[in-house]
Protein backbone atom coordinates (compact mmCIF):
# COMPACT_ATOMS: atom_id res chain seq x y z
CA UNK A 1 0.00 0.00 0.00
CA UNK A 2 3.05 2.33 0.03
CA UNK A 3 2.42 3.42 -3.58
CA UNK A 4 -1.04 4.63 -2.59
CA UNK A 5 0.39 6.97 0.03
CA UNK A 6 0.26 6.58 3.78
CA UNK A 7 -2.96 8.60 4.06
CA UNK A 8 -4.78 6.13 1.78
CA UNK A 9 -3.42 2.89 3.15
CA UNK A 10 -6.15 2.41 5.75
CA UNK A 11 -8.97 3.12 3.29
CA UNK A 12 -7.44 0.84 0.68
CA UNK A 13 -7.21 -2.01 3.16
CA UNK A 14 -10.88 -1.58 4.07
CA UNK A 15 -12.07 -1.81 0.48
CA UNK A 16 -10.06 -4.87 -0.57
CA UNK A 17 -11.58 -8.26 0.23
CA UNK A 18 -8.94 -11.00 0.12
CA UNK A 19 -9.91 -14.56 -0.77
CA UNK A 20 -6.51 -16.24 -0.68
CA UNK A 21 -3.04 -14.71 -0.73
CA UNK A 22 -1.82 -12.42 -3.44
CA UNK A 23 0.62 -9.75 -4.47
CA UNK A 24 0.70 -7.05 -7.11
CA UNK A 25 3.52 -7.53 -9.61
CA UNK A 26 2.40 -4.93 -12.16
CA UNK A 27 2.58 -1.38 -10.81
CA UNK A 28 -0.02 -0.16 -13.30
CA UNK A 29 -2.51 -2.56 -11.76
CA UNK A 30 -1.80 -0.98 -8.38
CA UNK A 31 -2.58 2.49 -9.72
CA UNK A 32 -5.81 1.18 -11.26
CA UNK A 33 -6.73 -0.36 -7.91
CA UNK A 34 -5.92 2.91 -6.17
CA UNK A 35 -8.18 4.84 -8.56
CA UNK A 36 -11.04 2.37 -8.10
CA UNK A 37 -10.56 2.59 -4.34
CA UNK A 38 -10.85 6.38 -4.51
CA UNK A 39 -14.11 6.03 -6.44
CA UNK A 40 -15.44 3.60 -3.80
CA UNK A 41 -14.62 6.05 -1.02
CA UNK A 42 -16.19 8.94 -2.95
CA UNK A 43 -19.24 6.80 -3.93
CA UNK A 44 -18.75 7.79 -7.56
CA UNK A 45 -19.11 5.93 -10.84
CA UNK A 46 -16.10 5.18 -13.00
CA UNK A 47 -15.72 4.74 -16.74
CA UNK A 48 -13.30 2.16 -18.08
CA UNK A 49 -12.22 0.28 -21.17
CA UNK A 50 -11.06 -3.33 -21.25
CA UNK A 51 -8.55 -5.38 -23.19
CA UNK A 52 -8.63 -8.94 -24.49
CA UNK A 53 -6.33 -11.26 -26.47
CA UNK A 54 -6.82 -12.11 -30.13
CA UNK A 55 -5.74 -15.29 -31.94
CA UNK A 56 -2.19 -13.86 -32.25
CA UNK A 57 -2.05 -13.39 -28.45
CA UNK A 58 -2.02 -9.62 -28.95
CA UNK A 59 -3.71 -7.35 -26.41
CA UNK A 60 -6.48 -5.43 -28.16
CA UNK A 61 -9.31 -3.25 -26.91
CA UNK A 62 -12.43 -5.22 -26.02
CA UNK A 63 -15.39 -4.53 -28.34
CA UNK A 64 -13.38 -1.94 -30.25
CA UNK A 65 -12.73 0.15 -27.17
CA UNK A 66 -16.27 0.26 -25.74
CA UNK A 67 -16.51 2.33 -22.55
CA UNK A 68 -18.23 0.79 -19.53
CA UNK A 69 -19.91 2.77 -16.76
CA UNK A 70 -19.51 1.04 -13.41
CA UNK A 71 -20.34 1.72 -9.74
CA UNK A 72 -17.57 -0.02 -7.75
CA UNK A 73 -18.45 -1.42 -4.32
CA UNK A 74 -15.40 -3.49 -3.39
CA UNK A 75 -12.05 -4.78 -4.61
CA UNK A 76 -11.60 -8.55 -4.41
CA UNK A 77 -8.52 -10.76 -4.56
CA UNK A 78 -9.38 -14.28 -5.69
CA UNK A 79 -6.16 -16.28 -5.58
CA UNK A 80 -4.91 -15.24 -9.01
CA UNK A 81 -6.48 -11.90 -9.90
CA UNK A 82 -7.97 -8.71 -8.51
CA UNK A 83 -11.57 -7.87 -9.37
CA UNK A 84 -13.70 -4.77 -8.96
CA UNK A 85 -17.19 -5.78 -7.83
CA UNK A 86 -20.06 -3.37 -8.37
CA UNK A 87 -23.03 -2.34 -10.48
CA UNK A 88 -22.82 -2.39 -14.28
CA UNK A 89 -24.83 0.27 -16.10
CA UNK A 90 -24.74 -1.79 -19.31
CA UNK A 91 -26.17 -4.98 -17.78
CA UNK A 92 -28.10 -3.25 -14.94
CA UNK A 93 -26.98 -5.80 -12.39
CA UNK A 94 -24.12 -6.63 -10.02
CA UNK A 95 -21.01 -7.71 -11.89
CA UNK A 96 -17.24 -7.50 -11.86
CA UNK A 97 -14.25 -6.41 -13.93
CA UNK A 98 -10.89 -8.12 -13.66
CA UNK A 99 -8.38 -5.41 -12.85
CA UNK A 100 -5.58 -6.68 -15.11
CA UNK A 101 -8.03 -6.52 -18.04
CA UNK A 102 -8.73 -2.81 -17.54
CA UNK A 103 -6.93 -0.99 -20.35
CA UNK A 104 -5.80 2.16 -18.52
CA UNK A 105 -6.58 4.19 -15.42
CA UNK A 106 -10.36 4.43 -15.05
CA UNK A 107 -11.91 7.89 -14.95
CA UNK A 108 -13.77 8.85 -11.80
CA UNK A 109 -17.01 10.53 -12.87
CA UNK A 110 -19.02 13.26 -11.16
CA UNK A 111 -22.09 11.01 -11.23
CA UNK A 112 -22.91 9.28 -7.95
CA UNK A 113 -22.58 5.49 -7.85
CA UNK A 114 -25.68 3.31 -7.95
CA UNK A 115 -26.19 2.19 -4.31
CA UNK A 116 -25.77 -1.54 -3.56
CA UNK A 117 -29.04 -3.49 -3.38
CA UNK A 118 -30.53 -3.79 0.10
CA UNK A 119 -28.96 -6.79 1.79
CA UNK A 120 -26.10 -7.13 -0.71
CA UNK A 121 -23.26 -9.09 0.93
CA UNK A 122 -19.96 -8.89 -0.94
CA UNK A 123 -18.52 -11.81 1.04
CA UNK A 124 -21.42 -14.05 -0.02
CA UNK A 125 -21.03 -12.83 -3.59
CA UNK A 126 -17.36 -13.82 -3.56
CA UNK A 127 -18.09 -17.29 -2.25
CA UNK A 128 -20.72 -18.03 -4.88
CA UNK A 129 -19.00 -16.36 -7.83
CA UNK A 130 -15.24 -16.58 -7.50
CA UNK A 131 -14.18 -19.34 -5.16
CA UNK A 132 -12.50 -22.38 -6.72
CA UNK A 133 -11.94 -25.74 -5.02
CA UNK A 134 -8.92 -28.04 -4.84
CA UNK A 135 -8.95 -30.93 -7.31
CA UNK A 136 -6.42 -33.44 -8.72
CA UNK A 137 -4.25 -32.01 -11.49
CA UNK A 138 -3.87 -33.79 -14.83
CA UNK A 139 -2.27 -32.82 -18.15
CA UNK A 140 -5.04 -32.52 -20.74
CA UNK A 141 -5.15 -31.74 -24.45
CA UNK A 142 -7.88 -29.37 -25.62
CA UNK A 143 -9.07 -28.62 -29.15
CA UNK A 144 -10.17 -25.00 -29.25
CA UNK A 145 -12.02 -22.89 -31.79
CA UNK A 146 -9.96 -19.90 -32.94
CA UNK A 147 -12.59 -17.54 -31.50
CA UNK A 148 -11.87 -18.57 -27.89
CA UNK A 149 -8.19 -17.59 -27.69
CA UNK A 150 -9.05 -14.77 -25.29
CA UNK A 151 -10.80 -17.18 -22.93
CA UNK A 152 -7.87 -19.63 -23.09
CA UNK A 153 -5.40 -16.89 -22.16
CA UNK A 154 -7.82 -15.76 -19.46
CA UNK A 155 -7.69 -19.28 -18.00
CA UNK A 156 -4.03 -20.23 -18.50
CA UNK A 157 -2.20 -16.90 -18.87
CA UNK A 158 -0.56 -15.10 -21.82
CA UNK A 159 2.37 -17.54 -21.93
CA UNK A 160 0.16 -20.56 -22.59
CA UNK A 161 1.64 -22.85 -25.24
CA UNK A 162 -0.70 -23.26 -28.22
CA UNK A 163 -0.25 -25.64 -31.14
CA UNK A 164 -1.59 -25.88 -34.66
CA UNK A 165 -4.84 -27.76 -35.09
CA UNK A 166 -6.53 -26.94 -38.38
CA UNK A 167 -7.74 -23.73 -40.00
CA UNK A 168 -10.57 -23.36 -37.51
CA UNK A 169 -8.98 -24.72 -34.33
CA UNK A 170 -5.83 -24.71 -32.21
CA UNK A 171 -4.63 -27.13 -29.54
CA UNK A 172 -3.63 -26.53 -25.93
CA UNK A 173 -1.82 -28.98 -23.67
CA UNK A 174 -1.93 -27.87 -20.04
CA UNK A 175 -2.04 -29.28 -16.53
CA UNK A 176 -5.43 -28.48 -15.01
CA UNK A 177 -7.37 -29.22 -11.85
CA UNK A 178 -9.88 -31.88 -12.85
CA UNK A 179 -13.29 -31.44 -11.30
CA UNK A 180 -16.67 -29.77 -11.67
CA UNK A 181 -15.22 -26.27 -12.03
CA UNK A 182 -13.10 -27.37 -15.01
CA UNK A 183 -15.90 -29.40 -16.60
CA UNK A 184 -18.40 -26.56 -16.18
CA UNK A 185 -15.88 -24.26 -17.84
CA UNK A 186 -15.60 -26.66 -20.80
CA UNK A 187 -19.38 -27.07 -21.02
CA UNK A 188 -19.89 -23.31 -21.15
CA UNK A 189 -18.17 -23.14 -24.55
CA UNK A 190 -20.94 -25.23 -26.15
CA UNK A 191 -18.51 -27.35 -28.15
CA UNK A 192 -15.96 -24.66 -28.99
CA UNK A 193 -13.53 -26.24 -26.52
CA UNK A 194 -13.30 -30.04 -26.57
CA UNK A 195 -11.26 -32.47 -24.50
CA UNK A 196 -9.06 -34.61 -26.75
CA UNK A 197 -7.32 -36.50 -23.97
CA UNK A 198 -6.55 -38.28 -21.82
CA UNK A 199 -9.40 -40.73 -22.22
CA UNK A 200 -9.97 -40.92 -18.45
CA UNK A 201 -10.74 -37.19 -18.32
CA UNK A 202 -13.01 -37.44 -21.37
CA UNK A 203 -14.89 -40.24 -19.63
CA UNK A 204 -15.34 -38.19 -16.44
CA UNK A 205 -16.72 -35.31 -18.48
CA UNK A 206 -18.99 -37.64 -20.45
CA UNK A 207 -20.39 -39.07 -17.22
CA UNK A 208 -21.04 -35.61 -15.80
CA UNK A 209 -22.95 -34.55 -18.93
CA UNK A 210 -24.94 -37.80 -19.01
CA UNK A 211 -25.87 -37.46 -15.34
CA UNK A 212 -27.02 -33.90 -15.95
CA UNK A 213 -29.20 -34.99 -18.87
CA UNK A 214 -30.86 -37.70 -16.78
CA UNK A 215 -32.36 -35.17 -14.37
CA UNK A 216 -33.77 -32.85 -17.03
Amino acid sequence: TALAGASKARDLKRNVVVDGRGKIENKQIFYIIDTINDAINQRKKISLRKVEYNIKKERVLHHGGETYMFSPYSLVWDGDYYYAVGYSDKYQTIGSHRVDRIAELPMILDESAVPPPIGFDVSKYIKTTFRMYNAPRVEVELLCDNSVMDAIIDRFGPNVQTYAGDLQNFRVIEEVAIGKVFFNWIFGFEGKVRIKGPESVKEQYRQMVENAVKII
